[in-house]
């Protein structure tokens, strides 16, 4: 690892978290962020949430290596760079149509692969498919294939990190993959996870990873009221742009919230003032105070 690199690895693109900045330079955004039991929304610098210390470095014949700069320059440049990257920081949203799939979907799945929250859900998985008495039926190939990334250089790492780096793992579903996006009335929470998977409803199309698996699809919000939803099987490349309910915007915010709450490494919930004690209450969080620069959030005993 050159002596130049960058050691703060935002796993959360910069790029991507001025969508939602609260100033007119864009470098502030509205947050909560969980520290053990206690929540606190505030207004934060967005160059300081979303990284970590080297995370995207892993060990190869005994060295680091890094690909943070790799990452910038083969995905997040071109795809900051696009003109449907223009549309969306523009304010057009309403504009994106069949000839964006490309460059949504990339975003999408690398926005997927490169977060604490996936490189521990891989973790998980990697455990789960060497224990004989997991709860899911890994077939012989993906205990096989799991066993492989535990023995190899770097282990589920450099894996993830090379799922980050290429989207060569995603290429073949892409062309009958559906990708929608809504329009939302209200504003829409994110985090610095920014791609969440969502139960589903059932569909014979939906492709199925795991037996046993709840259907679920992809969700990335592009800024604060419009939505990209991806599900992944045989849609014949469907795409569609219209407009969403309050009551799915509503449900959709609610996935933000209770998946913040549920998982560790989901750090920062991105969501204005407005409704949040009720968001917040609705989660296990329990509301402690306020004054005009925060909101503070206690987690619920047992919860």
């Amino acid at each position: 690892m050159g002596k130049q690199e960058p050691r703060d690895h935002h796993y959360a693109p910069q790029f991507y978290l001025r969508n939602f900045a609260v100033d007119a330079e864009k470098r502030k955004i509205a947050t909560v962020a969980k520290n053990g039991h206690v929540a606190v929304w505030s207004v934060r610098s967005i160059e300081g949430l979303g990284y970590e210390r080297d995370f995207y470095v892993h060990m190869r014949n005994g060295a680091p290596v890094s690909i943070e700069t790799a990452i910038n320059r083969r995905l997040e440049t071109p795809i900051s760079a696009s003109e449907t990257w223009e549309k969306i920081t523009s304010g057009g949203a309403e504009a994106l149509d069949r000839s964006d799939r490309p460059v949504l979907y990339a975003l999408i799945r690398h926005l997927q692969a490169r977060t604490p929250h996936a490189r521990e859900t891989a973790r998980q998985l990697m455990e789960m498919a060497n224990s004989p008495a997991s709860e899911i039926a890994f077939s012989d190939e993906e205990r096989s294939m799991y066993a492989a990334i535990r023995r190899s250089p770097g282990g589920h790492v450099a894996w993830m990190n090379e799922m980050a780096l290429n989207l060569d793992w995603a290429e073949e579903e892409f062309e009958s993959c559906g990708l929608w996006i809504f329009r939302s009335p209200i504003p829409l929470t994110a985090s610095t996870t920014p791609v969440l998977s969502v139960k589903a409803p059932a569909h014979p199309a939906l492709k199925m990873d795991l037996p046993g698996m709840t259907p679920f699809s992809f969700v990335l919000p592009l800024d604060p009221n419009t939505l990209a939803v991806l599900a992944i099987g045989k849609f014949d490349g469907a795409f569609a742009n219209k407009t969403m309910s309050v009551d799915a915007a509503r449900g959709f915010n609610q996935q933000y919230v209770g998946q913040f709450s549920y998982f560790e490494p989901i750090r920062h919930l991105i969501t204005g003032r407005e409704g949040l004690v009720e968001a917040m209450t609705w989660a296990p969080y329990d509301f402690v105070e306020e004054d005009q620069r925060k909101v503070v959030f206690r987690r619920r005993p047992g919860r």
